[in-house]
């Protein structure tokens, strides 16, 4: 029998995630709802800029690896 062990102290992007699976990957690592991360982007998104959240979220794909 096997189990998956969750190592949380790892940043991943989540294949089951909405969008590149990013702030699932966090949710996954911060122990927060994705709902709420999301939220929070969505804000940013409307306080900062489109082009410097979306930038940065873009970024965060390209940098954080994928979970297999």
């Amino acid at each position: 029998m096997t189990y998956y062990r969750h190592d949380s102290n790892k940043l991943y992007r989540e294949h089951d995630g909405m969008f590149l699976g990013v702030f699932q990957g966090l949710a996954n690592w911060s122990g927060l709802p994705a709902w709420a991360l999301r939220i929070i982007g969505l804000i940013l998104l409307f306080s900062v800029g489109f082009f410097k959240v979306a930038a940065l979220y873009l970024l965060a794909a390209v940098l954080m690896p994928p979970r297999y």
